[in-house]
Parts: C-alpha cells; structure tokens; sequence
C-alpha cells in the first residue's frame, strides 16, 4: 500500500519529537502527575512551609495513616520535591518557592480534570462529549479554581502583550470572556484614559466584580453578565479583546461571534484576537493538538483551529487589514498567538 507524502508538520514531527522506548515508558506513566497534582490539590507544600513535618503530623491535620503519608512523602522525595531528613520530611527550595502559597493554583485545574480523562474511549468511541449535560461554570469551585488560575496566567503575560496592541488611541474597550478582567485591568492601568467593559458568564459575573473592586478598578472596568454567544452586545467601541475564546466553541458559534463583534466596533476599531492555534494539517504544535483533546472532554463543540480558519472567518465578517499571527509574550509556558483585525 502507498504512503502518502509527508506534510512539512509531519516532517518537524519526526525531525524534532522522536520516540523510543525508554520515551514510550516514560510518557505512558501517569504516576508522577497524580502525585503532584495531588499534592497541590490539599495544598501540601504550604501546609508544610518551612518546617520538617513528620508522617503522623500530615495523618492528624489531613487524616488518613501515617503509613499512608509515608509512602506518598516518599514518592514526592524521588520527584525531587521533598527532601527527608530521619523521619521527617520538609520541602526543598525549588517546591516552597513554585508550589507553595498560591504557587500550585495553575495545577488545580488539571487535579479537577483529572476524573474526566478517564472518559476519552467512551467520548471516541460513542460520539458524545461527557461534559454537554455538565455545564463547567454550574460547578462553582472547579469554576473559581481555573479562572484564578488563569488569572495568575495572564498577570504574568499582560506586560509583554501590551507592548504589542494597538490601544494608545482608544477611549473604549470591550473584553470578551474576560475572566476576572485580568487583561482589562493591565490596559487601564496602562491607558489612564481608558475604560473597559468585560462580559463574562452570568455564574462569573460575582468573582470578576469582587476581583476587580479588590483592585481598586470598578471605576474603570465595568461588568456584564450574559452569554456572549446568545444575547446581544453593546457597540460602540474602540477596541474588542477576545482571549482563549474561540476554542471553546463551535465553527458556527465562532463564525457568528465574530460578525457580531464587528457591529460592536466603531470605525477603524481594532479586534485583538489572542488564541492557540493550530497547524493546516491540525497536528502542531503538538501542545495545541493535545489541548483538542482536552476540549474534547470539556467543551460541547470546542477545540483549537487552524489559523487559515481563523482567518477565513474575519474576513467574512469583514475585516480587510488583518495583522500578525505573533506571539503573545515570550514566556516559554504561553502557547498562545495574537491576531489584529481592523474595521474599515
């Protein structure tokens, strides 16, 4: 039988992401991420802090057994994140610095995905996404858990994104699915004049506006509670940022968003799109071609799209001048790209 040609990612595949079998072992084990994830789940490594704890110390404030907290400070010794000293245990520098008070909160969504992985089969082989009849924001928690999360994400990202945008000019901005307003807070602090309105989900709409009046920007940063994909906008806006949305939705939810963002913007208005996306074959970067799967598990249509799509879909709501893809900072966690759609 004929093989077809190769395609230049299929290429890169080979070139850049070999396989052997210590490898095939290696990434076939999925003991070290449930120990960590674990860990950073009951909040491990600040409970420890800076002192050495003892087996039956962690049995009496966490319960469970000695024997049992034994064997998994054990287990975090050997990743390396724990050190032992006779019985007891402490956490090494790099764990008390990067996983403690706060550190470990971008592992928690991973901890609160963990059970949902183990549905990947049935969702290939039935047809049906396990989490349709399960709306994400109807569970408060693992809701709060991801947005603080990305959160922390996008505090780090937002001073190498600004550099890039076109917002010097801009009176008015409206953030879609903004999260707790992390992006619409750093532009306002940038942009004296500026003033944001985010829309988020109706469950979200209390997190975001406790976030930002924490902030001390509920002057400059009002809060709409709809869904976006359903209801009506407001227009009149100089700028429209949509991060991480599109993945979330289908072809035809995307399709129509974007035209709706259009009628939002005035004239010469700016549409920052920021996204992962993926390659025309849709198999790199490898990172995006593995979150699919995860939307898969999580989204009733959502998964990453190639950027030719994308673009495809701007220009028929009708944006002309379209600049980049680039990077949206150059952190080497940040899979993200930006695009920049003009309204003419």
């Amino acid at each position: 039988m004929d093989m077809a040609p190769e395609s230049p990612s299929q290429r890169g595949a080979v070139a850049g992401n070999k396989w052997d079998l210590k490898r095939l072992r290696g990434e076939s084990s999925y003991w070290r991420s449930c120990i960590l994830i674990t860990a950073a789940h009951l909040d491990l490594f600040s409970w420890i802090g800076k002192r050495e704890r003892a087996p039956a110390a962690l049995a009496a404030h966490f319960g469970g057994s000695p024997e049992g907290w034994e064997i998994f400070l054990n287990a975090l010794c050997g990743m390396g994140l724990m050190r032992k000293r006779g019985a007891k245990y402490a956490n090494t520098p790099f764990s008390w610095r990067n996983l403690s008070h706060g550190g470990a909160t971008s592992l928690l969504p991973d901890y609160d995905a963990w059970e949902i992985w183990g549905k990947l089969a049935s969702a290939l082989t039935t047809g049906k996404r396990p989490i349709i009849q399960k709306p994400f924001f109807s569970h408060q928690k693992k809701a709060e858990r991801l947005l603080r999360a990305l959160h922390l994400h996008g505090q780090e990202i937002a001073p190498y994104l600004i550099e890039k945008l076109p917002l010097s000019g801009c009176r008015t901005l409206l953030d879609i699915g903004g999260g707790l307003g992390t992006f619409s807070m750093a532009f306002c602090r940038l942009y004296p004049r500026l003033r944001a309105t985010l829309i988020e989900h109706p469950h979200v709409l209390p997190l975001a506006r406790r976030a930002i009046r924490d902030a001390g920007m509920a002057k400059r940063v009002r809060v709409i509670g709809t869904n976006f994909s359903r209801g009506a906008l407001p227009r009149g806006f100089d700028a429209v940022f949509v991060s991480n949305v599109l993945h979330a939705h289908g072809v035809h939810e995307n399709r129509s968003l974007l035209m709706k963002l259009y009628r939002c913007l005035n004239p010469q208005g700016q549409l920052i799109l920021r996204d992962v996306f993926v390659s025309r074959d849709r198999t790199h970067p490898e990172w995006a071609a593995l979150f699919s799967v995860l939307l898969l598990l999580h989204t009733p249509q959502g998964r990453c799209y190639a950027l030719d799509e994308v673009l495809g879909w701007l220009r028929q709501a009708g944006f002309s001048t379209i600049k980049g893809p680039f990077p949206s900072s150059p952190l080497p966690f940040d899979p993200d790209s930006v695009l920049i759609a003009e309204k003419s």
